[in-house]
């Protein structure tokens, strides 16, 4: 008897915590908010050194060149954002990627992985474990956010308010994880094929409308193509989502300085620039990204010494989309020329 009155106070008198308790438990009912319904978490998996969570999400063959998945380090590879605790967490692996419930990836390291999409329906459903260090016992709630600075991004499969419980809460049981993605995936098995065929026009006209308006347009690549009067997209000129950072500097500063180098050579020449966004996100914050998007290259220019009065700009914020469906060329800015009389 004394044998188990010590066991008791070891484990309940000695102040630990519910991790040290029960080493291993699986939620199988997780609580979160995403942006869509094509993605899902089936459960999340709680060991003694690692928090594990199972994502599942679906995908149009039609559409889509199929899923990447990106290891620790890359580009977008998902983190954990505390909210409760102001931290951070990095994944340490990801594992066991799917492709219609078959393994195709047992552990994704050193480079993003590409899955093409299955050929057999119309959509193709992919699974993975996201794999996290134990997190510590005192967080109830984070954010999974698929790409350092992609929070706002609703094309990245995000789960917001994302409830990390105890053994002594709900759990539900495997069942009911079982039951859910039953659920999500008896939405693509069948797909309703009249559906599919209009999808499948209303997206082939967007892209008409979207490569009419490209080709009308000039596009800045080298010095040559810089004409008088007509539109010019700086291609080499990326931005990150949600920022008016370039996305590859060396580019960004190569087109500026053909810029420069022009005005510079032809002092009577202004400038006019047109600051845009992508779709997503809040459309007020898209307008002043794209308003941010000029003024960086304005300055660049006034900063080696083109006069301000020279350039001038507008910004449309997310109305003029090259993309109607989203991208990053969405994030961009055009030139025009104005070369006097």
């Amino acid at each position: 008897m004394l044998k188990y009155w010590v066991l008791w106070v070891c484990i309940f008198g000695s102040g630990l915590t519910h991790a040290q308790v029960s080493h291993n438990y699986t939620d199988h009912k997780p609580q979160y908010r995403k942006w869509l319904d094509s993605y899902i978490l089936d459960k999340i998996e709680y060991t003694p050194n690692s928090t594990i969570f199972f994502f599942r999400f679906v995908c149009t063959n039609e559409s889509s060149g199929g899923a990447t998945f990106y290891p620790p380090g890359g580009e977008w590879a998902w983190f954990l954002k505390g909210r409760d605790v102001q931290k951070s967490f990095q994944i340490t692996a990801v594992k066991n990627v799917r492709r219609d419930n078959i393994v195709v990836k047992k552990n994704v390291v050193d480079k993003a992985f590409n899955s093409p999409p299955s050929s057999k329906t119309g959509y193709t459903i992919f699974s993975c474990e996201v794999h996290f260090a134990r997190l510590p016992d005192d967080m109830n709630e984070a954010d999974l956010i698929e790409g350092v600075g992609q929070e706002f991004n609703r094309r990245h499969f995000n789960c917001f308010n994302v409830k990390l419980k105890t053994w002594q809460d709900d759990l539900g049981s495997e069942q009911d994880s079982k039951a859910e993605v039953q659920k999500f995936e008896s939405k693509y098995v069948s797909p309703n094929t009249s559906r599919v065929k209009k999808d499948k026009v209303v997206e082939g006209l967007k892209k008409i409308d979207s490569l009419k308006k490209r080709s009308s347009m000039g596009h800045l690549l080298k010095a040559s193509d810089l004409e008088c009067g007509r539109l010019l997209v700086l291609d080499n000129i990326k931005f990150h989502d949600n920022s008016a950072k370039f996305n590859g500097m060396i580019a960004a500063n190569k087109t500026l300085y053909t810029i420069f180098n022009y005005l510079k050579a032809h002092p009577k020449t202004s400038l006019k620039l047109y600051g845009h966004s992508d779709i997503f996100g809040p459309k007020e914050r898209n307008i002043e990204l794209s308003r941010q998007r000029v003024i960086k290259i304005q300055r660049w220019l006034t900063m080696y010494g083109i006069k301000q009065y020279r350039i001038d700009y507008e910004w449309f914020g997310p109305d003029k989309p090259l993309v109607p469906e989203g991208s990053i060329d969405n994030r961009r800015v055009e030139i025009k020329l104005d070369c006097g009389s």
